[in-house]
């Protein structure tokens, strides 16, 4: 979000109040789409549709397609038909159909009512794609020429066509079928031999299919820094491309995603902070409360030790700093392993899982359990100067320490098995459960040192 856009608002809500249209329209003009983009999230619908209604087709196409807001729909339903139309064939296919995936189902017919018949089939092909598939993603705009025509031709064929500047950037060679055999970049075709063939010019170019998740195509393109990665179908026939500023938005979307889902936030929101105050309520307190139902087994715990406290009633002191240290520790490890999932770092091969798994408790034992031991007992021997004390307290963060890393390194993994997202492993929920361990494990080492 371009913030500093922002101080243009109070002018601007004073110009769209006072119906000062041409004044507004001129300070438009000098905005980017992005900027303007920003200053509409915080606009109501009625005042974002008069908005854009003084935007260029074109311009308007932009703002839209980047627009994340739960009002998207009031928004489009505020144009007539002509001017949806205008803005909707303004916008590239990946833009339109992600468009669509944001807007009711009724409001998605509409336009697609609206778009001529040719657009309309590339519109309904790209939305019968799986949801966040490379097919969902792709752009149908892509220059492929026969890998056997010359350099000249193909310079002539680019000249007298209408696309784009950045579709012209990459040319794809493909055969007789339409299969896909390389890519040229331009500069190299213009300085190239009239007479050669452009196969022989084409460089090998990963691809995707259309039916791969879209995080395959971001990951591919961090790996070979392409700025377009070229979709097939099952016969290796190009049926368009996805290019660099939708894999950013995926990345960031995924991200976003996973942050919130270890944060415990259900159906994540861009603009959480413009949602109705129930909307936010209902994302945050399924997670919420079933976290609070289950810390009821910790104040289980604690009543069925309650001889334990009675007789040595200091041990509760140390509850906290064992809890905490505990839980923090489970919720790194497991926000690690969720990341080396993402990135393939991690597979699910039982023999390579274990194999890491020990040397993950090696290291945490020597690098972290032992001086957090020596942290918690130090504590415990200042306040109590009882050695005895002191032996229980770093002795159970020792094995809560690695019972905890343990549950963050296995939960994300059982989950990955078992189908399930591992990012939904919250840490609220790690550390909830680990809080349980913790106290049966300090309590039973209590018990059994302090001869209780």
């Amino acid at each position: 979000m371009l913030r500093i856009a922002l101080a243009f608002l109070p002018e601007i809500r004073e110009l769209l109040k006072n119906r000062e249209f041409k004044s507004l329209k001129l300070l438009l003009s000098e905005l980017h789409p992005a900027e303007i983009e920003d200053i509409i999230s915080e606009l109501k619908p009625s005042e974002a549709v008069l908005l854009l209604k003084l935007l260029p087709p074109e311009k308007a196409a932009e703002v839209i397609s980047n627009l994340h807001t739960h009002n998207i729909d009031k928004i489009i339903s505020g144009f007539s038909d002509k001017q949806l139309l205008e803005i909707i064939e303004e916008m590239d296919d990946d833009d339109r159909t992600a468009l669509f995936e944001e807007l009711p189902p009724d409001l998605v017919r509409k336009i697609l009512s609206l778009l001529p018949p040719e657009e309309r089939e590339v519109a309904l092909t790209l939305l019968n794609y799986p949801e966040d598939s490379c097919g969902r993603l792709m752009n149908t705009e892509f220059v492929a020429l026969n890998r056997n025509i010359p350099v000249k031709k193909a310079l002539e064929e680019l000249r007298k066509s209408d696309y784009p500047d950045e579709v012209l950037l990459t040319i794809y060679a493909v055969d007789d079928a339409h299969r896909l055999r390389g890519q040229v970049k331009l500069t190299r075709l213009v300085k190239s031999d009239e007479d050669v063939p452009i196969g022989k010019l084409a460089e090998k170019v990963p691809f995707v299919s259309a039916y791969d998740p879209a995080w395959k195509a971001a990951r591919i393109m961090a790996d070979y820094d392409l700025l377009a990665i070229p979709v097939v179908d099952n016969a290796n026939r190009m049926l368009g491309v996805i290019t660099i500023d939708d894999v950013v938005d995926v990345i960031v979307e995924e991200s976003t995603e996973d942050f919130l889902k270890f944060a415990a936030v259900s159906d994540p929101e861009d603009n959480y902070f413009l949602l109705p105050v129930w909307e936010r309520v209902k994302k945050r307190l399924p997670w919420l409360a079933g976290l609070a139902l289950l810390a009821n087994v910790s104040s289980l715990i604690i009543g069925a030790y309650s001889d334990v406290l009675k007789e040595a009633v200091i041990l509760a002191a140390f509850i906290p700093i064992l809890n905490g240290t505990a839980g923090n520790t489970g919720s790194q490890c497991a926000s690690f392993v969720i990341r080396a999932l993402a990135t393939g770092e991690i597979t699910l091969n039982v023999r390579e899982v274990m194999k890491l798994w020990m040397k993950e408790m090696v290291g945490v034992l020597l690098g972290l359990a032992l001086p957090l031991s020596l942290i918690a007992g130090g504590s415990a021997f200042f306040r109590t100067r009882d050695p005895v004390i002191t032996a229980v307290v770093a002795l159970t963060m020792v094995v809560a320490v690695l019972v905890a890393n343990t549950i963050g390194f296995f939960l994300p993994l059982i989950a990955k098995r078992l189908g399930i997202d591992p990012a939904s492993i919250s840490a609220p929920l790690n550390a909830t459960l680990n809080d349980a361990l913790t106290l049966t494990l300090y309590f039973t080492i209590s018990r059994v040192i302090l001869h209780l």
